[in-house]
């Protein structure tokens, strides 16, 4: 998988568990949704220095790893008297970002994770970010971090054989890059000489 790939994948598993919630990536243009949403974030990524190859040695795979930030925007639950009339809205950012925690560690959702080589690991603890607005107001509001790691393919000659689109974005690569094919030596033959020239 490369970031993007997973990226998706993270996007996926906060939208399956938050169906009555809008997920949105942070740092994108669009207007800020009402709650509840949610917004996702990372940065840092790192790879390792130095690759692993199969037994061939045809394709090599990069152990790579980001931090993972989601933000939990909620009014909360509704407090009621008697009469049902909603007295004020109770903060529940925390527990509700929590009860995701747990989804996330669940047996069904690592080994799936797993099988796509991916890992999501939370790194406590999950903070209570809620602030006043004005003098009446509260915005809820919960943030935990992750560490995500994966593992990239290098393939290729130039290790980006991979790549679907050309160029990038950002206007990097070329479709020779990820086209050419890596040589590889399929058989060796040894042919010992002795002193007599046989």
């Amino acid at each position: 998988m490369n970031l993007g790939e997973v990226k998706q994948l993270l996007y996926e598993t906060v939208v399956k568990y938050h169906p009555g919630a809008m997920v949105v990536w942070e740092k994108t243009k669009g207007v800020t949704p009402k709650p509840p949403y949610i917004t996702l974030g990372y940065s840092n990524l790192n790879r390792s220095l130095f690759p692993l190859s199969d037994d061939e040695g045809t394709h090599k795979y990069y152990n790579y790893s980001f931090t993972f930030e989601i933000n939990l925007y909620t009014v909360g639950k509704p407090v009621k008297d008697d009469s049902e009339k909603v007295l004020y809205y109770e903060n529940t950012a925390v527990e509700d970002l929590e009860e995701f925690v747990r989804f996330l560690d669940s047996e069904e959702m690592t080994d799936g994770l797993a099988e796509k080589n991916v890992t999501i690991v939370i790194n406590p603890p999950v903070r209570d970010l809620s602030e006043l607005i004005g003098d009446t107001k509260f915005n809820y509001r919960s943030m935990a971090e992750f560490t995500v790691t994966f593992v990239g393919l290098a393939d290729g000659r130039y290790g980006v054989s991979g790549n679907k689109m050309v160029p990038n974005p950002s206007g990097g690569g070329l479709k020779e890059f990820t086209e050419a094919e890596d040589s590889v030596i399929e058989e060796v033959i040894i042919k010992e000489e002795t002193d007599d020239g046989n």
